[in-house]
């Protein structure tokens, strides 16, 4: 099993809607960037948010987009980010 992407629209906001195993999430995306909003995961610590994020950069990187995440609101997400590339808000660069 590999992590799907669909485009959905979210109270009228264009989304991609990515999800692999337990886990979901929504990216924001422009001509050339793309945003991670949100991510869960029903099953925390099974990898399947790693395996998800990592799959969704590299499409988007292959689109020649920048990929970076929101504002990472626990410890946790901030870890993801680090663990996976991607840089959050307000971090030099982004």
């Amino acid at each position: 099993m590999s992590p799907m992407r669909r485009h959905i629209s979210l109270m009228g906001m264009p989304l991609d809607e990515w999800t692999y195993r337990s886990c979901l999430a929504h990216f924001g995306t422009g001509a050339d960037w793309a945003t991670l909003y949100d991510i869960r995961s029903t099953q925390e610590g099974q990898g399947h948010a790693t395996t998800l994020l990592q799959a969704a950069k590299a499409v988007y990187e292959a689109q020649g987009k920048v990929v970076w995440g929101s504002v990472a609101l626990h410890e946790r997400m901030q870890a993801l980010y680090r663990k996976v590339g991607i840089p959050e808000v307000g971090e030099e660069g982004v």
